[in-house]
């Protein structure tokens, strides 16, 4: 279907584009924690932010300084795999975190940590903002070909409506094992998976 091209005087984007930029624009920004003393054995593919085998409880007091503050921890339970620890919403999000070349916590990779921790401000924000607003949305096809602008100028809605999980330290991730998920809207998801890590 062609959409019709207006001068800027007379183009309006539809409210809803509008306000999930505006959405975008107030989402948190990343706050790197370094770690101030040197770290063994830490992974060449991740900077300052590495802390080495702390507990959650430890991380969760590092993160409580500030909104969007980020870490990055190798778990107790597990060793030899990665926690990033977000802070959001007045509490800490663990995610499992992967890098094959890329980071990632489910499909999209990203070349930097920062930029990975920037998108999922957002996506977690836009969660607890616009669920409802983005779940009517849907039902309006009209979104199907206008889009709106993201940070890597994609023009569809798809990567930046989320879906999150909790898993517990542990356990496999959705792509292993079927747990529920949560999902906003009814078509469209970006996939994030967070764990609960249990007491270390």
């Amino acid at each position: 279907m062609a959409l019709n091209v207006f001068d800027h005087d007379e183009y309006r984007p539809p409210v809803w584009k509008s306000y999930l930029y505006q959405l975008q624009q107030e989402a948190p920004h990343p706050r790197r924690l370094t770690c101030t003393c040197e770290v063994d054995k830490r992974p060449k593919y991740y900077g300052r932010e590495y802390h080495g085998m702390i507990s959650r409880e430890e991380a969760d007091q590092l993160l409580s300084v500030a909104e969007g503050s980020y870490l990055i921890r190798e778990s107790q339970r597990q060793p030899g795999t990665y926690t990033l620890a977000l802070r959001f919403g007045n509490q800490t999000r663990n995610f499992r975190l992967y890098h094959d070349g890329k980071h990632f916590v489910g499909e999209k990779r990203f070349e930097s940590i920062h930029d990975l921790v920037t998108d999922g401000l957002i996506t977690l924000y836009i969660e607890t903002k616009a669920a409802e607003y983005i779940a009517k949305m849907t039902i309006n096809p009209i979104y199907e070909h206008i889009g709106y602008t993201t940070l890597n100028k994609e023009p569809t809605l798809k990567k930046h409506l989320p879906m999150c999980q909790e898993v517990p330290d542990g356990q496999v991730s959705q792509g292993e094992a079927g747990d529920k998920e949560r999902k906003v809207g009814s078509t469209h998801h970006f996939a994030h998976h967070e764990k609960e890590d249990r007491k270390e």
